[in-house]
């Protein structure tokens, strides 16, 4: 009972930050190929004290219908390159009918002990995403992080899922939401920013040894990008649904 509430609170908390040409949802797992190390072993909790030992954890594979294909792309650490799971990758892409590629940070590069040096997920990931939405229209990135990253890919892909660190029955929430059995809902609680230098604190961190001040002020998250009239790759609040709504 309590892995089919957190299945479902994690459905209701993601944000679907894209869905061009109504790429998502898909309507069945026919010719659809899954990539990526996080479908299989999802990034569902941060580190540090929000670390516990889940009894069950659900992987998007395991919980999508078996005619839905899965290929790696990358190596199982999700941070380097293998040029021979990328071939893989890219080659049955363009015979699948949609691709969902699944990219994110992993406890390496985000924890509650240490800073992030930058808003990049790895390379590799970027590659893949560039190299397989090359040669598939209908490609789909499902995103697990704790935080903002930037996406240099963003305008080359049809649908954005951010599922963020979704606990874990994350795998069966994903698939739940990517054909269709439930409506995304999330709304973003936080400013995804173009590059790291439009964010506020850019100039004051990380300041020196001990002390680290926070000159931006009152102006934080979305009062610095309002006041200062800027661009951003997704607003604070923004958030799609498979829904039409006038007003």
């Amino acid at each position: 009972e309590h892995h089919q509430e957190a299945r479902e609170i994690a459905a209701s908390c993601a944000v679907l930050l894209k869905n061009e040409r109504k790429a998502l949802p898909l309507e069945s797992g026919d010719g659809v190929l899954f990539v990526g190390p996080f479908a299989v072993n999802p990034r569902y909790q941060g580190g540090g004290s929000s670390h516990i030992n889940s009894h069950l954890v659900s992987g998007a594979v395991d919980a999508c219908p078996d005619s839905v294909q899965y290929l790696p792309g990358i190596q199982d650490n999700c941070e380097k390159r293998s040029p021979k799971r990328l071939r893989e990758a890219v080659a049955a892409a363009a015979k699948a009918k949609a691709v969902v590629v699944f990219v994110g940070l992993t406890e390496a590069m985000e924890s509650e002990g240490y800073d992030r040096t930058g808003l990049g997920l790895p390379d590799c990931q970027n590659e893949l995403v560039e190299r397989i939405s090359a040669v598939q229209r209908r490609t789909i990135v499902v995103l697990s992080s704790g935080s903002p990253v930037t996406m240099p890919w963003k305008d080359k892909v049809s649908a954005i899922l951010d599922m963020y660190l979704g606990g874990e029955a994350v795998g069966e929430a994903t698939v739940d939401l990517l054909f269709g059995l439930a409506n995304p809902c999330g709304k973003l609680a936080e400013t995804f920013p173009l590059r790291l230098e439009d964010t506020p604190s850019f100039l004051s961190f990380p300041g020196g040894k001990r002390n680290v001040f926070y000159q931006e002020g009152v102006f934080v998250g979305y009062r610095w990008y309002d006041t200062r009239k800027m661009d951003v790759l997704f607003p604070f609040g923004h958030g799609l649904s498979y829904t039409a709504f006038t007003y």
